[in-house]
């Protein structure tokens, strides 16, 4: 072949896929986008994600499972709004103390939409690796949520009993979906490719309120500085104590990344945190068991980054926990100030621009467009799965929230009043001892370091209840 053609070839290639990684500018027409349905569905016939045909098997059972109704006020006061939610979502919209999936009727249905996915081999009738991943992702959250509500030994014996024979069924379908590791490791980096798609700014625009994410943030080490727990001299065998409580909410379906960026560099970012050391209060610590910073402490620089990076976990074709490079949120943050202010303006209004990219896959299978990641709008209530009480109820605690909200929640309460360093908990473990990893100052992780928290992320799923009882219901 000419070089010519060979090079018009490629050319073109290239332009279709970049055109196809910007996202479409109108809205989804599934979804209702303003008033008290905005981010409800207009039906609850199944989207066609999986699949064109609507009605196909991947679609229905995926509707089963991320598709409910909900019957909630918009605010507290208000009369209540029926709403279908889920959908194109990116969590399983369950709480602990969820009755709706444990329902009879709930039960019955999804068990016979496992029954025909068995009963009709439905592992294969969809052949690409990255929607298989996908949906093994889908049913793992839900599998995990009934295994645990029966390790908890919620309800009455009869529900403990349907909720067995259902998470058997699911164990079938998530070991018939696994990919062999050279079929996972060909998986996408969904972040690389929505760099290269040019759906995104890389650089950030405060007027605009841009979508803006950052080109480098997975490759420039000089810029962007990965963290990891404070770590002592200890054993390799106590490795599986330093674990992000968000992996640990997730119950290691997800692991984690956290990116420091400061206007000086990585040098800038080693030296602060050596000299934040000197501000822990460690009496008050020891009788805690867990450290926040003096009132005192030095201030990060105006302009710092922060960025928390959720990336999809699956299993392999021996049913081992195995990381991926598909991204699954992305929550960015950026210090206007460190006072707290209304100046220099911000989507918050304290000082913070905040954005959430999550993962949509309409995007991701329609050839990746976007690397599969959408931006979350300012205004949009969104549900919090994760840190929850352990019997919180249906829709969680608050209901649906903006991200600031949610954001305040973690980070700056009470009452607004942390700000600068002090809304960073993950600059020191917050969480506590018996919460994982030891008391101290996060620090920066060098290159060849970089898998760190994918491989205990792994390694600590092995070790959960849940993931004994899955094997356990394949060797039955």
């Amino acid at each position: 072949m000419p070089a010519q053609t060979l090079f018009s070839i490629v050319t073109i290639g290239m332009l279709l896929v970049l055109s196809a990684g910007v996202p479409a500018a109108e809205p989804d027409p599934d979804y209702y986008h303003v008033g008290p349905l905005a981010g409800s569905l207009k039906s609850a016939r199944p989207l066609p994600i999986y699949d064109a045909d609507r009605d196909h098997l991947w679609n229905r059972l995926f509707a089963a499972f991320y598709t409910r109704i909900s019957n909630r006020p918009a605010k507290t006061g208000e009369p209540p709004v029926r709403r279908i939610e889920g959908g194109d979502y990116i969590d399983f919209l369950a709480w602990g103390g969820s009755r709706y999936w444990s329902a009879p009727g709930t039960l019955r249905r999804l068990t016979q939409l496992c029954d025909e996915f068995l009963d009709d081999e439905g592992a294969q009738l969809v052949d690409s690796p990255l929607r298989r991943a996908v949906m093994l992702r889908d049913l793992w959250a839900a599998y995990d949520h009934y295994v645990s509500q029966n390790i908890r030994r919620k309800g009455t014996l009869e529900v403990r009993e349907h909720r067995d024979a259902l998470c058997r069924k699911l164990a079938q379908m998530i070991a018939a979906l696994a990919l062999t590791d050279q079929q996972i490791a060909a998986l996408p980096n969904t972040y690389a490719v929505a760099v290269a798609a040019g759906a995104f700014a890389t650089e950030q625009d405060f007027v605009k309120h841009n979508d803006y994410l950052p080109a480098g943030l997975l490759t420039d080490r000089e810029q962007w500085v990965e963290i990891d727990f404070f770590q002592p001299d200890l054993h390799e065998n106590l490795y599986d104590r330093f674990l992000t409580l968000h992996a640990r909410a997730y119950r290691g379906r997800s692991y984690f990344r956290i990116f420091y960026r400061f206007p000086r560099g990585r040098a800038a970012v080693a030296s602060y945190l050596s000299e934040l050391e000197r501000s822990i209060d460690w009496r008050q610590a020891a009788q805690d068991g867990f450290i926040l910073l003096k009132p005192d402490a030095p201030q990060i620089p105006v302009g710092t980054e922060v960025a928390l990076v959720q990336f999809m976990m699956t299993l392999n074709d021996k049913l081992q926990p195995t990381p991926t490079n598909i991204v699954e949120s992305v929550r960015h943050r950026t210090y206007r100030n460190v006072d707290g202010s209304s100046s220099p303006p911000t989507n918050t209004g304290v000082g913070m621009q905040v954005m959430e990219y999550t993962l949509k896959r309409r995007l991701l299978f329609d050839h990746l467009r976007a690397g599969g990641l959408r931006r979350e709008s300012d205004e949009a209530p969104l549900y919090r799965i994760i840190f929850q009480p352990p019997d919180a109820p249906d829709w969680g605690t608050e209901g649906r929230q903006v991200l600031f909200q949610q954001c305040a929640n973690c980070h700056m309460t009470p009452k607004a009043t942390r700000t600068g360093v002090h809304s960073m908990p993950s600059i020191v473990h917050m969480g506590g001892f018996d919460a994982g990893a030891q008391l101290g100052i996060a620090h920066p992780l060098t290159a060849d370091n970089h898998d760190i928290h994918a491989r205990r992320t792994a390694r600590w799923k092995q070790q959960h209840e849940t993931y004994r009882r899955l094997l356990e219901y394949l060797n039955r």
